[in-house]
């Protein structure tokens, strides 16, 4: 899967989302979406913590990587859904910033590899 469909997918979502609970105007929706992102960021980092043995006992018990996975991919959907809400081209926005990275560190080229 490229980072193209997984934004095209995410389109089809953000149009549910739109329809299904509509908010006043692009505003309401930039804040909808960034504020689940800080839910979503929470639930990872609860489920991180718990990996962890950092969290009541009754919650280590029901560990699994599975959570965590689920909670990342929330936080990286969250995060898509609010690149679109602000029609970023998230693709060309992520290479840039790995051009940065590499740049910046002095790295060869990544994508040879």
């Amino acid at each position: 899967m490229t980072i193209q469909n997984l934004v095209d997918q995410y389109k089809e979502v953000s149009d549910f989302l739109n329809n299904k609970w509509p908010l006043k105007d692009h505003d309401q929706r930039v804040f909808a979406r960034t504020m689940k992102i800080v839910e979503e960021l929470g639930e990872l980092s609860d489920e991180i913590l718990t990996s962890m043995n950092l969290q009541r006992d009754t919650k280590i018990a029901k560990f699994s990587k599975q959570n965590v996975e689920d909670e990342y991919a929330d936080v990286l959907g969250s995060l898509i859904l609010l690149g679109i809400e602000m029609d970023m081209d998230i693709e060309k926005i992520i290479q840039r910033k790995i051009d940065y990275t590499r740049d910046r560190f002095d790295m060869e080229d990544l994508t040879q590899k």
